[in-house]
């Protein structure tokens, strides 16, 4: 099939955007993978939890707008031989989730406190394609979970009250536990790039590199089977899973129209982080589609990009700060307040938190290593009941402190977080109140 200058374009920026979640997660899967002491903690071979064990360093890069809530474990399930069995001791009434997200990071089940409980649970995950037999080895009780990909990515999150509770943590960490049904050797592959982070390996691929690499992954996680429209329009470029991307089919000039596409699609998706949701006081709030993605390409590779790893709303929801009260971006350079009148506070069944990054989603390092606050800190509240947060890079004095959030200079991101959301959340009856520049 011949195909024009302006297809090629308009095919390289479709196909970008439609694959960039998949080679997102293949180099992150593969550099869990590859863990080196002291450079990738919470990471280790596949089939295993890799905890982490205290809130992330200021220069934690794993992942990109990281949370402060709760502590991370890690987990890459490894689905290629056979099935694995997920054990969680109970956790008595510590909240806890375990999303087990596909390769292109839809999350097909939810474990944790709002969906399964939490008491004792089995759980047989099978790849597809497996018939879903019960091995003799496995619990009557353990509930089938089909996985669409052989390579699953659980990221599950613990509530933490501070570091003051990093022991009772600990201890509901080490009630996950994965067990092969058939034995698998793990291999690191020293080549990987573990040093720098994803998103940075992702975005510098040039189109043949980024598609090369979209083609292995392809050939061993399937499609969605509503994918059917965009893979007959992909494989025009000689994208067909299965099948091994070929640049050298394509002269120079068609591989300059595909990587111009590749551009647009690429610029378009850094772009759009705080341009997607529904805008309300300066936020935006996305409550359609998170963590699910249907068809929705475009708005799972801005997700991937700005926050792989976001769960369904019910489980989270994460208003993007984008523009202040005057709806002009926010800077370091300014100080600010973020204040909840009375009665007025996030409505979440189980907690809120205020994190503070740089404008690659990235917390910086300041003189209180604070990175977030929220319903779980001694915050100090006025007497009609009203709660101010500062965000401003200098520190506003002893009286604010307590309730100051550091900011780095430049362009910043402030997300909220409100975990089990209630209905008012979700419907929009609530949003985040205005953030203000402080009066001098």
């Amino acid at each position: 099939m011949r195909v024009g200058s302006a297809d090629l374009r308009t095919l390289g920026r479709e196909a970008y955007v439609y694959l960039y979640p998949l080679v997102m997660m293949e180099v992150t899967r593969e550099q869990a993978a590859a863990p080196r002491p002291g450079v990738k903690p919470g990471y280790g071979p596949a089939n295993q939890f890799h905890h982490l064990r205290a809130f992330p360093a200021a220069d934690f890069r794993a992942v990109v707008r990281p949370n402060f809530d709760t502590l991370y474990s890690n987990a890459w399930l490894d689905l290629t031989a056979g099935p694995v069995l997920l054990h969680v001791t109970a956790t008595a009434d510590r909240y806890f989730m375990l999303p087990l997200m596909d390769m292109w990071t839809d999350v097909f089940a939810t474990i944790g406190t709002r969906t399964t409980g939490n008491g004792d649970q089995d759980f047989l995950v099978v790849g597809p394609g497996h018939p879903g037999d019960r091995p003799a080895a496995v619990p009557s009780t353990a509930r089938l979970l089909r996985a669409p990909t052989p390579h699953v990515w659980i990221i599950g999150r613990t509530q933490t009250n501070g570091p003051a509770d990093y022991d009772a943590v600990h201890s509901v960490q080490d009630g996950y536990a994965l067990t092969e049904l058939v034995p698998v050797e793990h291999a690191p592959d020293p080549t990987v790039d573990v040093a720098t982070d994803a998103l940075r390996i992702v975005n510098g691929l040039s189109a043949p590199d980024f598609f090369t690499r979209a083609a292995r992954a392809l050939a061993v996680n399937p499609p969605h089977a509503a994918d059917f429209s965009i893979l007959a329009r992909i494989a025009r470029l000689g994208l067909v899973p299965g099948r091994a991307f070929d640049p050298g089919r394509l002269d120079a000039a068609q591989l300059a129209e595909i990587q111009d596409g590749v551009d647009a699609a690429r610029s378009a998706i850094m772009g759009s982080l705080t341009g997607f949701g529904t805008p309300a006081n300066g936020w935006r709030t996305s409550t359609d589609t998170m963590g699910t993605y249907g068809n929705n390409y475009f708005k799972r590779a801005a997700v991937a990009a700005g926050g792989l790893g976001a769960n369904p709303p019910e489980d989270a929801i994460y208003p993007i700060l984008a523009l202040d009260a005057d709806g002009e971006p926010l800077t370091g350079e300014c100080d600010y307040v973020l204040r909840f009148d009375a009665g007025q506070l996030p409505p979440a069944e189980a907690f809120w938190s205020v994190t503070m990054y740089d404008a690659e989603g990235f917390q910086a390092a300041n003189e209180l290593n604070r990175f977030a606050l929220g319903d779980r800190d001694p915050l100090t509240y006025d007497s009609d009941g009203s709660l101010e947060i500062y965000l401003s890079h200098t520190n506003p004095g002893p009286r604010r402190q307590a309730n100051w959030l550091p900011a780095p200079l430049g362009p910043l991101g402030v997300t909220m977080r409100l975990y089990s959301p209630r209905p008012e959340a979700l419907d929009g009856r609530w949003n985040p109140p205005p953030v203000r520049k402080a009066r001098p």
